[in-house]
């Protein structure tokens, strides 16, 4: 029984092994590529969202600080600048759509009796 758990752990270590070499690695060929876009295409969407929150978050801070200033053509500049950023980042994730997580899509009103 020790021997077949043994067994079992040196197997899923070399199997670990295998994928994180597979995952780091360079000039793969086609099984080994296959491995590594399957295990690194979740890592690029979250790279995507969290570019696309930060751009969106810089816009909407800027905005705000422009919003606040006090001289009234500096004021209109400042807006005009952050609608053009804000056109451009539309544009921008329009091109990029990201496939919604399958979590979001579960979520939904229940009935509740």
């Amino acid at each position: 029984m020790l021997l077949l758990v043994l067994t079992s752990l040196a197997i899923f270590l070399m199997l670990g092994i295998i994928i994180g070499a597979c995952i780091q690695g360079t000039q793969l060929h086609g099984p080994e590529q296959k491995v590594q876009d399957f295990f690194t295409r979740f890592r690029a969407e979250e790279d995507t969202r969290q570019e696309l929150y930060e751009s969106a978050y810089r816009i909407v801070m800027d905005l705000g600080e422009a919003l606040d200033e006090e001289d009234i053509i500096a004021q209109c500049d400042a807006v005009r600048s952050a609608h053009d950023r804000a056109r451009a980042f539309k544009a921008q994730a329009k091109d990029q759509p990201i496939p919604d997580s399958p979590r979001a899509a579960r979520q939904g009103l229940k009935v509740v009796k």
